[in-house]
């Protein structure tokens, strides 16, 4: 099959590893297509594809930003989105949904909210996963007791911020960004929070990499997955006394922390890795009658349009506070530059369509 994976390619790999041919266009010198941040028609994507080279499929992995390439709903060809970051963007997801035939949601509690038009459209739970090939246990000596590498924003996350902060004033821990990898491989317990209840990439980062996760206890399917002191440990959200509780036990009970880091580390690799989540993809997307989907897709393209102009009108409100927000002129006038086009966009699409045809 013919792959064109766009945004994010979580699968780049792991769909040329199942034997299809895959072309990657992304916002990155490595990708098949490099692209650059601006906004750019579906069409004029694929006359940048080699001659005589059309994709069966068309995979969009969510890259948390609002969407460049326009007129995909266009396209004469299956659609499938992995929309990661429901419970940060739903505002605008609900309706970007309309463009697509088949969509695989990261966060299980978001299904149902995705799920716009049930006679052409599958919406299914598929959860993050690990990568392999970087999630690995180097088999070092496990010297750091426990460590959180991740973005510390007090604007974005602040609750996160002040779960630091006061670990840090109690007990050794070793904070970082970036890179973990390595510092992962050290550590015995690798503490993680997250934005907004969600299952993150860092629960499986983490026991790919061999350690103890201590992670809240969070909803969206997370106990459909692994359970508490058999792959991982689970502390109750802002609590500090019971991450330093639990840090202490499994500090002090060496053989059930490995166990249990053990049990955590095979399920992972088992069941919830980039090449499981790709064929199931795939497996999910031979099971729909697609040609038929995409007709009705193009028929209904009114409703669809009309629904593309919510997101549209978000993303001019999102990229003109950005333009405010930025130092740097070129960055401001970038910003501005994308909301007016958003904006223009949006309007052109109200002012085309009548809301009760368009409904």
């Amino acid at each position: 099959m013919r792959i064109l994976h766009l945004g994010n390619a979580y699968f780049l790999e792991s769909f040329r590893q199942l034997g299809h041919d895959v072309k990657w266009a992304g916002y990155h010198r490595t990708a098949d297509i490099p692209l650059n941040r601006s906004l750019l028609d579906a069409r004029s994507l694929l006359a940048q594809l080699p001659p005589h080279w059309y994709p069966d499929l068309v995979v969009l992995g969510d890259e948390s930003t609002q969407p460049l390439v326009l007129g995909l709903e266009t396209l004469p060809v299956p659609l499938v989105w992995y929309a990661i970051d429901s419970h940060i963007h739903a505002n605008w997801h609900i309706y970007y949904a309309a463009a697509f035939d088949v969509i695989c949601v990261a966060q299980k509690d978001w299904v149902p909210a995705y799920q716009l038009d049930g006679d052409r459209q599958h919406v299914s739970w598929m959860p993050l996963f690990c990568h392999p090939s970087n999630d690995q246990d180097l088999g070092m000596t496990r010297d750091i007791p426990l460590s959180f590498i991740g973005t510390l924003n007090a604007a974005r996350n602040p609750d996160r911020v002040d779960l630091i902060q006061r670990l840090q004033s109690r007990c050794p821990i070793i904070v970082q960004s970036g890179p973990y990898q390595e510092t992962f491989s050290r550590s015995m317990m690798v503490l993680n929070q997250s934005v907004a209840n969600d299952v993150n990439f860092r629960t499986f980062q983490a026991m790919a990499c061999g350690a103890l996760l201590l992670t809240e206890r969070v909803e969206n399917g997370f106990n459909d997955l692994f359970q508490d002191r058999t792959h991982c440990a689970l502390y109750e959200k802002g609590n500090v006394d019971h991450i330093i509780e639990l840090t202490d036990y499994y500090r002090a009970h060496p053989a059930e922390r490995e166990a249990i880091a053990r049990q955590g580390y095979e399920t992972v690799m088992a069941a919830h890795t980039s090449l499981h989540r790709a064929q199931a993809l795939l497996d999910t997307v031979a099971r729909q009658p697609l040609h038929e989907w995409v007709g009705k897709r193009q028929i209904r393209q009114a409703p669809i349009r009309w629904s593309l102009a919510s997101v549209y009108e978000s993303a001019a409100r999102t990229y003109s506070q950005a333009g405010g927000r930025a130092e740097e002129d070129l960055r401001k006038r970038h910003f501005l530059k994308l909301s007016a086009q958003y904006h223009s966009l949006a309007q052109t699409i109200r002012g085309q369509l009548d809301p009760l045809v368009a409904a």
